[in-house]
């Protein structure tokens, strides 16, 4: 076989293979809030990693708690001279657009979202009430089939109302955050460096404590890349340091002012109230296709 020919049928394996994680994570492992949720996506995930390294690992932490978190790396995370990571968990859904590194704005869109959710669902439970009250018979029969019917439907009603209350799952989460984790799958599949190691970590929407778990197994001098909600059609921003700025030109990357000890990769788009803040609105965030472009950017920078 000739070396173009044997290049030709990598590449078409690469894009199957590319194509079948897009489908997955997009569709099948798309919500990853509850325990089992994850759990299900947690499996497909390092399945999928293994096919490529042997150097995969599930760490978990938070065992306190009523159930554990996990991390999944690749590579040695302790040994590593930097890290390329990115959240993997579900957020809730909320109002308004996605403020980057703003968790307080964060949090009020997503509470005022589960209080006025919670409220229409309450109105709507009242309101069945006084129907069934004024429809229902004046004699109470437990064994009737009106009752039994009213019991299920109130039970299958608070049922509901209790998902309400806990906040609903966003189910778009191509965007936020499924892209950066494609992007990331991509990197491992093209990549091998010792120096490097990767990593998926959980309890990224509302936090980092994922992340600071992994800060823990990790060197100090190490240097972190996050990834976040990359795949959107808006321009791509780094904020932090270690990459030079003729680099970042080169793939249409334009570099912002640092917000944490992290470095940080997004798509969105950039305040025209308050310069240096960056949000992704409603549109971007439902978006139906991730952006290439934005992906191969980044693996061109980081590669």
């Amino acid at each position: 076989m000739t070396k173009i020919n044997r290049k030709w049928l990598d590449h078409m394996e690469q894009s199957e293979k590319i194509n079948d994680w897009l489908f997955r994570y997009q569709y099948v492992y798309r919500v990853r809030r509850t325990e089992k949720q994850k759990r299900r996506f947690l499996s497909a995930l390092v399945a999928d990693l293994a096919e490529m390294r042997e150097d995969v690992r599930v760490i978990e932490y938070n065992q306190g708690k009523k159930y554990s978190s996990n991390n999944v790396y690749v590579g040695n995370i302790k040994k590593a001279d930097r890290i390329i990571c990115t959240y993997y968990d579900t957020p809730p859904k909320h109002f308004g657009s996605y403020p980057f590194f703003d968790r307080k704005q964060q949090s009020k869109h997503t509470t005022n979202f589960i209080m006025a959710t919670s409220a229409i669902t309450l109105l709507i439970g009242l309101l069945a009430t006084l129907i069934y009250m004024k429809v229902s018979p004046t004699s109470f029969q437990l064994t009737s089939p009106s009752t039994i019917a009213a019991i299920i439907c109130f039970g299958l009603y608070f049922f509901g109302l209790s998902r309400v209350a806990k906040g609903l799952s966003e189910r778009h989460t191509l965007v936020r955050n499924t892209s950066s984790l494609l992007a990331i799958m991509e990197m491992i599949s093209r990549k091998h460096d010792q120096k490097t190691a990767f990593a998926f970590v959980d309890e990224g929407t509302f936090g980092e404590n994922g992340i600071e778990a992994m800060k823990r197994s990790c060197k100090a001098s190490a240097k972190i890349y996050v990834l976040d909600s990359i795949g959107s059609d808006d321009p791509l921003y780094f904020s932090g340091t270690g990459i030079s700025k003729d680099k970042l030109n080169q793939a249409k990357i334009q570099q912002t002012e640092p917000k944490s000890e992290l470095n940080y990769f997004f798509s969105g788009k950039e305040s025209l109230d308050k310069k240096g803040d960056f949000f992704l609105d409603q549109a971007a965030l439902k978006q139906k296709q991730s952006s290439q472009t934005n992906c191969e950017a980044i693996i061109e920078v980081l590669q």
